[in-house]
């Protein structure tokens, strides 16, 4: 059976099978799944959905899909469960979970408008395979063309903006901020700034110079070096809008007179701590020492976390870059490469960093070893994003000079550790569920491993030998964490990114 009919929003339920969550065993557990997996810093994307809805009524470009209830006279939504969840959320607000109690009034107020809406167009299925087949056009992807194929963000900024370079130039600023930073301070202030006046900023040449931006057609990429200093630029011009960049000379003193204040005598500013909200906070800082290279000082920072200590990486840094084609390592007003000793608030000094035309860059290994983790991850979480920064930085520096950097190793060692352990923490916050007293144990056994044996029975690809060793028992994964992380192994670097590729594996499925 494949037909269209309209039917009321009260004889559909949403699926307890929803891809979008674990299976659960309610409607009512359903919708909590759903407002759970939807909920923003500030209010929550069903409510967003349901006030477009009572603006502009459902999406006429997209059917909902529902398959009949044996027995009964209702529908289980298999396509278009957040359009029904915005609506009955509005009509019915007693139906919304506790823990989201403060978003009832919001919904309360949509609720006679959504009256308009209770009755909605579906395409009645009860053919699974073909349910499938619908689904996957729709999610899956582009499938060679046979699915949904995406704008990029080019054309996306053509469609929005007429193709205007500086919007085009700030939204592709704002989005290379999450994904190399996460949700966190910087991305935040960028992303309420309007595109037109964050792009009138970063399309003037002298302050992506002095902010270590790089931009190219319509794509600006932040490379790190400057996180304290861009954030104040950033929230100066939230708050004073576009008169404080009204003309070139406006843009440049702002940025100038803000590195007077942070950067004085061209000093790198101090990472940013962790705060609540999952970046960092200073007042949990407790700075260690080790011999760096070449008679220098380098800096280790620690997390003092009650029953452990987090290393985490000089965030200021940002993720390891190549330098741009365009930029040499000599320049008609120097003499040539300068390497600097980069001095932090307290005197200390900082690993050195190559300046290119005064403008800092975080070393990059010219070694051609085989790179930790085989790939960039995106861990969904700040705090693991963070950790996973903070070791491919760590594993950066000890590429530079492997013979006197060897101290280097176990920290790595107990670092894959701590990010495994942030990851597993993290997974299970966002479930709101309690792994017990050892989190780590707890989702490598009933977490990581039911997903990647799940991913192992479908597919023989040779990226997935190693996985197949730590199923079968044959690789000790968790043993080898444990051990580094208490100094009782010593570490090689051969091995460490043989298990950071599981690692890598294990957050790609399971936490990204």
């Amino acid at each position: 059976m494949n037909e269209r009919r309209t039917i009321d929003v009260e004889e559909l339920v949403v699926d307890e099978e929803n891809p979008r969550f674990e299976a659960v065993s309610t409607e009512d557990d359903a919708l909590y799944s759903i407002l759970a997996d939807q909920k923003l810093g500030t209010g929550n994307k069903i409510l967003n959905l349901a006030r477009d809805i009572v603006a502009h009524g459902l999406n006429a470009s997209e059917l909902l899909i529902v398959s009949p209830i044996e027995g009964t006279d209702t529908y289980r939504v298999r396509e278009g469960n957040r359009r029904v969840t915005a609506i009955k959320l509005s009509l019915f607000s007693e139906r919304i979970p506790e823990d989201f109690r403060k978003l009832a009034p919001r919904f309360e107020e949509l609720a006679d408008a959504m009256q308009a809406h209770r009755l909605i167009e579906c395409c009645i299925c009860d053919d699974e395979d073909e349910i499938r087949r619908l689904l996957l056009l729709r999610h899956g992807g582009e499938s060679n063309g046979v699915g949904t194929v995406k704008w990029n963000s080019a054309q996306t900024t053509r469609f929005n903006e007429e193709g205007n370079p500086q919007t085009a130039r700030a939204l592709s600023f704002v989005g290379h901020l999450q994904e190399d930073y996460g949700q966190g301070n910087l991305w935040k202030a960028a992303a309420v700034i309007p595109p037109t006046n964050l792009g009138r900023l970063i399309t003037t040449p002298e302050v992506r110079q002095m902010l270590n931006i790089d931009a190219d057609g319509n794509e600006a990429h932040y490379r790190g070096g400057h996180d304290a200093l861009l954030l104040d630029v950033l929230l100066t011009l939230k708050d004073k809008g576009v008169g404080a960049i009204y003309d070139k000379g406006a843009r440049v003193r702002l940025v100038e007179e803000a590195a007077e204040r942070l950067e004085p005598d061209g000093q790198r500013q101090a990472r940013l701590p962790w705060d609540e909200n999952g970046l960092f906070d200073s007042t949990d800082l407790d700075v260690g020492r080790c011999s760096g290279a070449a008679g220098t000082d380098s800096r280790i920072d620690t997390i003092r976390d009650g029953s452990h200590d987090a290393l985490i990486d000089n965030q200021s840094q940002g993720p390891s870059q190549e330098p741009a084609a365009d930029e040499t390592s000599e320049s008609p007003q120097s003499d040539g490469p300068s390497s600097h000793v980069e001095t932090l608030d307290d005197g200390q000094q900082d690993t050195p960093v190559e300046s290119v035309n005064n403008v800092r860059r975080k070393p990059v290994s010219k070694a051609g070893e085989e790179a930790m983790f085989g790939h960039v991850l995106r861990p969904k979480g700040p705090k693991s994003n963070d950790v996973y920064r903070a070791i491919d930085w760590i594993d950066q520096q000890y590429l530079l000079d492997p013979t006197g950097m060897t101290h280097l190793l176990p920290i790595l060692g107990f670092s894959l550790r701590l990010l495994m352990e942030t990851v597993a923490r993290e997974y299970y916050q966002d479930k709101k569920v309690n792994p017990g007293e050892s989190p780590f144990n707890t989702f490598m056994e009933n977490v990581a491993k039911p997903v990647i044996k799940d991913r192992l029975d479908e597919s023989n690809q040779k990226s997935y030998a190693l996985a197949s060793e730590w199923i079968d028992g044959n690789l000790k994964f968790e043993g080898l964490c444990h051990q580094w992380a208490h100094g009782a192994m010593p570490v090689d670097r051969a091995s460490l990114v043989r298990q950071s590729k599981l690692a890598a594996l294990i957050i790609d499925e399971v936490w990204t």
